[in-house]
């Protein structure tokens, strides 16, 4: 007795569903989605291009699309390892291992630091992966649930991640959820230093003073963790100084607090796997991955030291987190990074760019800092280095011009203070790590005359 289905429809009518539409489902859309739209409609992608439905055009994209597709779109490995599994076998529940999901654990425990090799994955991203690392850490610390996170941090959507984070103008209307479980703590941001230090060789890490100070005397219960990027993605891309984690790390250890990591953004766009490569060896307890690990598809990964005690089946489950697309999508992204040499090209053409726009600080004095290892490049832009107001509008501007010459910057999230002061001014250059030289050539001459074309307006 054959089990094999058959097809209903024909190639025609499914391929009309993805490549047919018309001006009228455009403009309906946006009156029935409880979430708005871009302008812009992506019909397809070939490596670090995009190209939009109406116009046609092509744009090279420095978002990577939120960030994620760092080998490049409609990458042909992904494409056919996905298709196959999906001949196979499309979805299990969270309980049953597959080949891939097996295959999928002991790759990326390869690659891991040594001692985060315990692994649990979702389907949903980073908030459920860093939601799941909380979870651990109560279970591993039962006598405590409150957690610090830094300022300018950003964890996620969901009602527990929006309250880990800053607050961001105009990106949510609700208030605090458990806050009495989170404390914030000031992220060692040296170009705005919260303690008033002025150079890297005054400074003795006095904000890491104040926070072990705020947490060893403020704290309303014992502390179970600190929850921090190394390396802040939307706050404004602000590499934590490597003696700051270092000191911080030892911090941790001898008072029995969690350091718990959201590298959502960092796998492979720092030129490494992990960011404890690029802080000379420096580990969490718990590390958290999204984003560019599923190959374009949805993952959250939430990595462990081995000594720690596990998940029951009711802790730590979704619907589709065993979905083996997923395991075969992020299998086919880890080794293509490794076989294609992208680690290299990351570092190669990240500094390329980032050192030729630095070039540019002596002629624009708007150019305050060109920051972040790799291919995760931040420029802060001011109105005045003297006073360093934020250049809101001038990176705006930027980044709509750059868009008409057909290159994609992004833009940090807002941030508002109690004083009214508002920020968003840095400009985000991160392509597909697959970039060519010509591609980074292409990205520095459209940033100058974009910024040149933006200055005109101020």
């Amino acid at each position: 007795m054959s089990h094999k289905q058959t097809r209903l429809f024909s190639d025609e009518e499914i391929l009309s569903w993805i490549t047919e539409i018309t001006e009228e489902d455009i403009k309906s859309v946006h009156q029935k989605s409880l979430v708005p739209f871009y302008d812009q409609l992506w019909v397809s992608g070939d490596g670090a291009y995009l190209k939009d439905f109406k116009s046609g055009k092509e744009y090279l994209d420095c978002t990577s699309q939120a960030w994620t597709a760092n080998i490049g779109f409609s990458n042909p490995d992904v494409a056919y390892g996905v298709s196959q599994q999906l001949e196979r076998l499309s979805h299990v529940r969270y309980g049953f291992p597959t080949i891939p999901r097996v295959k999928f654990i002991h790759r990326i425990s390869e690659i891991a630091p040594k001692n985060l090799t315990k692994i649990a994955v979702n389907a949903m991203g980073g908030s459920a992966a860093i939601e799941a690392a909380l979870r651990l850490a109560m279970i591993n610390k039962p006598d405590s649930q409150q957690f610090y996170t830094y300022t300018r941090g950003y964890h996620g959507s969901t009602l527990a991640t929006m309250t880990l984070s800053t607050r961001f103008a105009g990106v949510t209307r609700f208030r605090p959820w458990g806050f009495d479980r989170v404390s914030k703590i000031p992220f060692p941001y040296c170009y705005r230093c919260p303690v008033g230090q002025e150079s890297e060789k005054s400074c003795h890490l006095e904000c890491l003073e104040l926070a072990k100070h705020q947490i060893e005397y403020g704290s309303v219960d014992k502390v179970c963790g600190i929850l921090m990027e190394p390396i802040q993605g939307p706050g404004g891309h602000i590499p934590a100084p490597k003696r700051y984690l270092k000191e911080l790390r030892k911090w941790t250890e001898k008072n029995n607090i969690f350091l718990i990591w959201d590298e959502s953004q960092l796998f492979t766009r720092i030129g490494h796997w992990f960011s404890s490569e690029y802080y000379n060896g420096v580990t969490p307890d718990i590390t958290c991955l999204t984003k560019a690990i599923g190959g374009s598809l949805p993952i959250g990964c939430t990595l462990a030291r081995e000594d720690l005690i596990g998940f029951n089946s009711a802790e730590e489950h979704s619907t589709f987190g065993a979905n083996p697309l997923m395991f075969v999508s992020g299998l086919v992204f880890m080794n293509y990074v490794e076989k294609a040499k992208l680690l290299e090209n990351t570092r190669r053409e990240g500094e390329y760019i980032t050192s030729n726009i630095r070039k540019l600080q002596q002629k624009y004095p708007y150019i305050a800092e060109v920051r972040c290892p790799g291919l995760m490049i931040g420029i802060e832009l001011v109105l005045d280095p003297e006073t360093k107001e934020p250049a809101n509008t001038l990176a705006a501007d930027l980044i709509e011009e750059a868009m008409t010459k057909g290159v994609i910057f992004g833009h940090m999230a807002p941030i508002s203070t109690d004083s009214g002061k508002l920020f968003r001014n840095v400009v985000k250059i991160k392509p597909p790590l697959i970039i060519t030289r010509e591609d980074s050539d292409l990205i520095i001459e459209v940033f100058e005359s974009a910024l040149e074309e933006a200055i005109d307006y101020l």
